[in-house]
């Protein structure tokens, strides 16, 4: 096939291939290309040219009514139950996702095509409808003529609707982009928007739950983070959940959710990390004869070279500092000259570690 024949098929599959001749006789294309309307007569320019600029219309008119249809769908539809439907089995909802909008795009095509044949009806006359099979050999030069000249504006909706594409797609690595440069502001402000578009992604709900947590909104936070679990179908935030309301719950309160947190893992090593997180919580809420046993419990594990998902310098210092603050100055002398021989160059502080960036 050469380079001339390749174009003109390219031509056959547009929307700008609107007849052909057949046998003499003209053949129409009809808004659903897989049939057309054949007259007995080879029609005149003129009326081609006048039925040209109606199918386009039609053409205009479908691809708006489907474009509305599909935002429709997805924004009244999909997302509001996003959650119930990944619960559905997979057949179900492939079901429900595929047919509804195929249904709605096929009845779409069979009313505009209904008034499109009206138009031809009363413009023309009366036809026989044929499937239509234009091909290289039976189009008009002059239409293929005009195809090559005229602008092809489906490149500017082309181009227009991949920059829409690249921004959605990228936006999330800007977000986090943003966020790694402790920017949040900007990083809450274009999760904010992509949200509003796109409500389902997780991976945003965490970057904008972390922004939101460096910025002192700590309650919103936690409704990201939850969102963030919803639309993942996991837990995976709820260490960062539990880290955030260390900043606005009452003491009381923070005390059995951490106790919860720790009774709900299995295994040891989670349960130490936890215990290590709820000791400096203690240590920052002055309540140092609390966190003492923790800090034994947690420095006893490390000696015996157990696994550990905590740092052990961190407990030495915070074991030292609570025994100062009770009255030990000696083992707190001993406890912080094993932190500082641990890591020199260490700065402590009982901020928690459980947030994390995303």
């Amino acid at each position: 096939m050469n380079i001339n024949d390749f174009r003109k098929n390219i031509f056959l599959n547009s929307q700008y291939c609107t007849y052909y001749i057949d046998k003499g006789c003209t053949v129409l294309a009809g808004v659903m290309r897989s049939f057309g309307y054949k007259y007995a007569v080879k029609l005149p320019d003129e009326k081609i040219e006048q039925v040209n600029i109606v199918y386009r219309k039609f053409t205009t008119l479908i691809n708006c009514i489907m474009g509305v249809e599909i935002l429709l769908y997805i924004y009244l539809f999909v997302f509001p139950y996003y959650l119930k439907l990944l619960q559905m089995p997979f057949f179900v909802m492939g079901l429900i996702l595929c047919a509804i909008p195929l249904v709605m795009l096929y009845l779409t095509y069979i009313a505009v095509n209904y008034l499109y044949e009206n138009f031809l009806v009363r413009y023309i006359g009366t036809f026989q409808r044929v499937k239509f099979q234009p091909n290289i050999y039976n189009i008009e030069p002059k239409a293929y003529e005009n195809y090559r000249k005229t602008p092809k504006k489906s490149v500017y909706v082309l181009a227009i609707m991949m920059m829409v594409f690249l921004y959605f797609a990228f936006m999330p690595m800007l977000i986090d982009n943003l966020v790694s440069t402790g920017k949040y502001k900007s990083a809450l402000k274009n999760a904010n928007i992509y949200t509003k578009f796109i409500p389902i992604f997780p991976d945003v709900y965490a970057q904008r739950a972390y922004a939101k947590f460096k910025l002192g909104q700590y309650d919103d936070a936690v409704k990201d983070y939850n969102l963030a679990n919803s639309y993942s179908m996991s837990n995976v935030f709820d260490l960062d959940i539990l880290g955030v309301k260390t900043y606005y719950l009452p003491f009381d309160e923070m005390i059995k959710g951490f106790d919860s947190a720790i009774a709900k893992h299995d295994k040891k090593i989670e349960k130490q990390f936890l215990m290590a997180e709820k000791a400096n919580y203690l240590m920052k809420n002055k309540k140092y004869r609390q966190a003492l046993p923790l800090y034994d419990e947690l420095i006893n594990t490390y000696k015996k070279c157990e696994d550990i998902a905590f740092a052990p310098e961190e407990a030495y210092y915070g074991r030292g500092r609570a025994k100062a603050l009770t009255g030990d100055a000696h083992g707190a002398d001993v406890d912080n000259a094993i932190a500082k021989k641990m890591c020199t160059e260490c700065e402590y502080n009982f901020d928690t570690n459980l947030v994390n960036k995303p």
